[in-house]
């Protein structure tokens, strides 16, 4: 079960009993990463997200840890710092979002859809001092270690989806002219920081990292995207034993860069998408990756591995409650019984318009 932002957490991001009872549900996944949780109050994007910054976070990420581990599954930490794509409206002092450079998503990005609790228009930017990198690098670390004492089995550094180390592999927001930007090894400096402080704290194997080549999420751009892409790979490789690679494929499947990944990454592969059943099982087959992960279907269906194996119906996520901060749509979800199956399925398909975009159905098998 990949990161999926669900926003149950209390408003100063700590987790909540909650929290506990949607990710146990959901241990028959196997290994389970949790949604993405900011290492610094302004690394956070929205509202009511989970943190992993202070000594109440972790303790209180303890009880998710605990309650996973008990029905059998594992759980890893997904670590993220968002950068300009920050909302810190939240706070007693409104303080400006950070980026590479002091370049603003453009309003139109990204419109609030189904209930987020996020803050729109983009504000713009502080370019982030040369030596302040240290700082937020340390911040990775520390996150790290709260993990460690929370109990969680591993960490991921979330280098994607257009979020603040995202921005620094870009092109088109990274226009630094210091030790982190120009060249594909400059760009990719503030992510081999980041990993390098992180396995410090309890050896590579502790460790993944997420990766999204070509994705285009908050207006990122990647012009050279292969290179960028092979010499990343070809310094994971260096840090012999990390714990597994994220990528985010999308129509990446069959691309010259997941290609060029696949051959060159020593490790194990963890691929995401949205890809039929069948299709990930044929890729685990043939080698091209060794693990796969479903999202949207882990919502709406907490035992989703029981019901893959045994061919039974899904049910469909209610796409309103996605962001909303109570049980509905979270921890409400039914799990497959056999014996009352027209109970074990619902949907939500008829409740909206037909013009609703995000109404997609559910076609994993």
């Amino acid at each position: 079960m990949p990161g999926l932002t669900r926003c149950r957490a209390h408003i100063d991001g700590t987790p909540t009993d909650l929290m506990a009872d949607y990710y146990s549900q959901r241990a028959d996944a196997g290994l389970i990463i949790t949604e993405s949780c900011p290492v610094s109050a302004q690394g956070r994007c929205f509202m009511f997200s989970p943190g992993m910054y202070t000594t109440e976070h972790a303790i209180a990420w303890r009880k998710v840890t605990d309650a996973v581990h008990g029905n059998g599954g594992k759980v890893v930490l997904q670590m993220n710092h968002t950068g300009r794509a920050s909302n810190l409206q939240f706070l007693s002092r409104p303080i400006s979002p950070l980026a590479p450079s002091a370049i603003q998503i453009p309003r139109n990005s990204r419109k609030i859809t189904l209930n987020a609790p996020r803050v729109t228009p983009y504000d713009v930017p502080r370019a982030i001092e040369t030596e302040e990198i240290a700082l937020i690098v340390d911040e990775f670390r520390r996150a790290t270690m709260m993990a460690d004492f929370a109990g969680f089995d591993g960490v991921q550094i979330h280098a994607d989806s257009g979020y603040l180390i995202h921005q620094f592999l870009s092109t088109n927001v990274n226009k630094r002219e210091d030790r982190y930007g120009g060249s594909v090894e400059n760009r990719a400096r503030f992510l081999l920081e980041i990993l390098d402080a992180c396995v410090g704290v309890k050896g590579p194997e502790y460790v993944s990292v997420k990766l999204t080549p070509g994705y285009d999420v908050h207006e990122i751009e990647e012009d050279d995207s292969r290179a960028l892409y092979s010499y990343i790979i070809g310094e994971l490789n260096k840090r012999e034993g990390l714990s597994f690679l994220q990528l985010y494929m999308q129509d990446l499947a069959e691309s010259d860069v997941y290609s060029m990944i696949r051959k060159s990454f020593n490790g194990v592969i963890l691929s995401e998408g949205s890809l039929k059943a069948t299709a990930y099982a044929k890729m685990i087959d043939e080698g091209l990756c060794g693990m796969i992960s479903f999202g949207r279907a882990y919502i709406a269906n907490p035992d989703l591995a029981t019901r893959l194996k045994v061919g039974a119906p899904l049910s469909q996520p209610d796409y309103m409650s996605f962001y909303s901060q109570d049980a509905t749509g979270y921890t409400d979800y039914p799990f497959w019984d056999p014996d009352n199956p027209d109970e074990s399925v619902v949907s939500f398909y008829d409740e909206y318009d037909d013009g609703n975009k995000m109404q997609k159905p559910l076609n994993i098998l």
